[in-house]
């Protein structure tokens, strides 16, 4: 199952302003850095590069298949998502829905305002099971490979698109999408785990590695509706950069 993921930006807060929600990632890490904070729609993680100056061509992470908190239908649950994106059209992501099994795990890449590539992996991870994904630029080439791996079986998949020469990505994004707000609604009455994330890692065009802290200044994305009510957030990053998690928010 594929989903195209939309981002909506509802406001932005100012780098080291504190987060108004008790229990949200905080401004700043044990590497003493202060996070900026980005109220989305749908979106709730954290994405490189508070400007667009950069280029990232790399992201990956590792996440443990979850059960399904909101029912048993995961396309109303959010999935764990990561995500190469630049300008008004470009983007690239993978994307691993709750509850496992065939057509979890899936790729997107957009191609023009109304072209696209789109399939799911042949995997069939099963709830508790780490999936390693990642999605790779070849920018000479103008290609992206989707990459995903069941640690478990060991059995993996890359599948290569080729795309416009325009195509550039400016953010790499981990974290949770859900499709609609409406679909996790009501919030519960506390909130709860929904993703986990191990091992995160990004590369920009000339090289640099880092984790989703490195040469540029990261950004956490909450999801927030337009009526200021919080659906999403993300937990506090580690001190490496590498792991967080992901949580449904509270009913207010």
């Amino acid at each position: 199952m594929f989903r195209r993921f939309t981002r909506a930006i509802i406001a932005a807060a100012a780098v080291g302003a504190a987060i108004a929600t008790s229990g949200l990632a905080g401004t700043a890490n044990a590497a003493t850095r202060s996070i900026p904070v980005l109220y989305t729609s749908y979106f709730a993680g954290y994405h490189t590069a508070s400007s667009d100056t950069m280029r990232f061509g790399y992201v990956a992470t590792t996440v443990p298949v979850a059960a399904c908190q909101i029912g048993t239908d995961p396309s109303t649950n959010p999935d764990a998502h990561i995500e190469l994106f630049g300008g008004a059209e470009w983007s690239a992501d993978i994307d691993v829905t709750c509850d496992g099994g065939a057509s979890s795990v899936s790729f997107y890449d957009q191609l023009s305002a109304i072209t696209q590539a789109a399939g799911t992996f042949r995997l069939s991870p099963r709830v508790g099971d780490r999936v390693r994904i990642s999605i790779s630029r070849n920018v000479s080439g103008h290609q992206d490979s989707f990459t995903a791996t069941d640690l478990r079986t060991g059995r993996s998949q890359t599948v290569r698109v080729t795309t416009p020469a325009a195509v550039v990505y400016e953010h790499a994004f981990v974290g949770s999408a859900v499709y609609r707000n409406a679909d996790v609604m009501p919030l519960p009455p506390t909130s709860k785990l929904l993703w986990i994330f191990q091992n995160s890692r990004v590369v920009t065009y000339g090289g640099v590695r880092g984790t989703l802290l490195g040469q540029w200044t990261t950004v956490a994305e909450i999801d927030r509706t337009s009526a200021r009510i919080t659906v999403m957030y993300p937990g506090t990053l580690s001190s490496s950069g590498s792991s967080f998690s992901t949580y449904l928010h509270a009913a207010p």
